[in-house]
């Protein structure tokens, strides 16, 4: 539980850093639950489907998230491989990955029938061949042994359980398979998913508990021009930390990779602010050099790694 006191000094810090998202940003899923969306004609939503994917196709083509996070993984590596995208949204980064890499088989899965739509009807303008389904990864639709490499960026935190995904991703890899995995660790300060506040690392300070309860209150103190984005209750589900956060952490996600027969091929260890169209600019580069050594280093590394990443196989 919480305390009206703790309650009322982080609805203080959110107001005085807000956020307020743009409803035609594309890089915001929840642009689908707009009334923009929501009351346009079947033709219009699905511009707007092809958008957000062409959206994320350029960006892709800009900065690959293989290649930047991945550098030891040669193109050769991966041509004709037979890939599952976990967690593929609406398609844009995976049709970006299979014209750059030549993939064999591919199919794309995730948890919105939208992306599913927006994946197909985006691979199909691109003459790709992907297939994509709605599903979820604690339970694939694939037969045991289907693929040789999984791609899953920046989803293992919203999951409901990382063990069983981790589970399902060495069943249905074939043997000498990999697994390649990103996603920011809870305490990764830049990462708490929030879009009504600027102001990073408050759930380092406030329960899950007391931040969602801060965010729902703000939410309804904005009223409708905020139900689009707004959370639908102030209660976290038994698996969440944080509203969508499953509170996974570097220490954690090990001692899932030991349950099963998992070898570790790459770790990457970029710390905070090695990401992004920012992290280029001087400032931001200068002040990534400050989180290099501490990245590195035991307990540290949860706060000051950029992400968790991984390139797993899966044992004969």
């Amino acid at each position: 539980m919480f305390s009206k006191l703790s309650l009322s000094i982080v609805k203080f810090l959110m107001n005085t850093f807000p956020a307020y998202p743009d409803p035609n940003d594309l890089s915001h899923f929840e642009i689908f639950r707009h009334n923009q969306y929501k009351q346009a004609s079947i033709e219009k939503q699905n511009e707007l489907k092809l958008k957000t994917a062409i959206y994320r196709y350029n960006y892709e083509s800009e900065d690959c998230a293989i290649e930047k996070w991945f550098p030891n993984i040669s193109s050769e590596e991966l041509r004709g491989k037979s890939v599952l995208d976990l967690g593929c949204s609406n398609g844009g980064c995976f049709v970006y990955w299979k014209e750059r890499y030549k993939f064999g088989e591919a199919k794309g899965i995730d948890i919105d029938p939208i992306f599913e739509e927006a994946g197909r009807l985006f691979a199909q303008q691109k003459g790709v061949d992907i297939e994509f389904l709605t599903g979820y990864g604690e339970a694939l639709p694939y037969e045991p042994n289907s693929f040789d490499l999984i791609i899953s960026f920046d989803v293992f935190e919203h999951v409901r359980d990382v063990a069983q995904v981790m589970k399902e991703c060495f069943r249905v890899l074939k043997p000498g398979g990999k697994l390649l995995v990103i996603f920011p660790q809870y305490l990764q300060p830049l990462e708490s998913h929030s879009l009504i506040t600027k102001l990073p690392c408050l759930h380092w300070i406030f329960s899950g508990e007391t931040f969602t309860q801060a965010t729902y209150d703000i939410f309804e103190e904005r009223g409708k021009d905020a139900d689009w984005y707004a959370l639908k209750s102030p209660y976290l589900e038994e698996w969440e930390r944080l509203p969508t956060l499953n509170g996974i952490s570097l220490h954690r996600f090990r001692q899932i990779i030991n349950m099963n027969k998992w070898k570790i091929i790459f770790q990457n260890r970029k710390p905070i602010l090695s990401t992004g169209r920012r992290s280029k600019e001087p400032l931001f580069w200068l002040l990534k050099q400050f989180f290099i050594i501490p990245a590195h280093l035991p307990l540290l590394e949860e706060l000051f790694l950029d992400r968790a990443c991984y390139c797993l196989e899966k044992s004969n």
